[in-house]
């Protein structure tokens, strides 16, 4: 299936800011593979990988890409900041990638400015949510070992959160928030947002030891939030199948 034109200038543009350093971080590089796995074909996706990995490539590319529609720029924007904040917060450099991105799409720097703070807003509400299930996920059954502390401390340091949140998340660890305080955050979200935050949930759980228990969990959150429990089938390692085979 081909890629339409948002579709290939958000894999560019992700790719582009997620290289903006030099060094595609592990937040990044699951970003784009979840893209990459999203938008194309297993037959195509090897491809692609290739491409968004390879600066030289990218740019190449980007120079010759027709826009998309106008309808898409904020769209698509939005994504790509998110690239830049899959592994805590954004550099100058991916915010200079951002502007530039931004330009071709023909949306002033004052604009992407404004625009940059409220998807850092919401990105920062979502991170919660993500750091809170885990958190309640660590106390079901036992209490979190050594070695879940420190997983759950390396998973918020990459969380796009400010110092005081962050002080606060790190915190429950030991008073984890309620499944319905969890929700009431989730509730705040439009769908697309509701879906990439239990996405990115499940990615960080994809080899926990504790898969039944995050299920249950999970289907207890779909639940309160009345979501179908059919969104189950969509999350990486939370479809039945995944269940049987471990």
């Amino acid at each position: 299936m081909p890629l339409n034109a948002e579709q290939e200038w958000t894999l560019v543009s992700c790719g582009l800011l997620a290289l903006a350093d030099r060094v595609l971080t592990g937040g990044e590089a699951a970003r784009l593979l979840s893209l990459v796995e999203a938008y194309l074909d297993p037959e195509e996706q090897d491809l692609w990988m290739d491409l968004v990995c390879d600066k030289g490539a990218l740019e190449a590319h980007f120079d010759h890409m027709r826009a998309p529609p106008q309808e898409a720029g904020l769209r698509l924007l939005e994504t790509v900041w998110n690239t830049a904040l899959a592994d805590g917060d954004a550099s100058l450099s991916e915010i200079r990638v951002f502007e530039r991105i931004g330009e071709r799409l023909s949306i002033e720097k004052s604009q992407l400015t404004v625009h940059r703070k409220t998807w850092t807003y919401a990105a920062m509400e979502r991170a919660e949510v993500i750091a809170g299930f885990v958190a309640n996920l660590l106390h079901r059954g036992a209490r979190p070992t050594d070695e879940d502390r420190t997983a759950y401390e390396s998973l918020v340091a990459r969380l796009p959160l400010s110092k005081t949140r962050r002080e606060r998340m790190l915190k429950s660890i030991d008073a984890p928030p309620t499944v319905e305080a969890i929700v009431e955050f989730l509730r705040r979200f439009d769908r697309q947002h509701q879906m990439e935050t239990l996405r990115t949930i499940a990615q960080e759980l994809i080899r926990t030891d504790r898969r039944a228990a995050a299920r249950e969990q999970m289907t207890e959150v779909l639940a309160a939030a009345s979501l179908p429990q059919s969104i189950l089938g969509d999350l990486p390692g939370f479809a039945k199948s995944s269940d049987a085979a471990s």
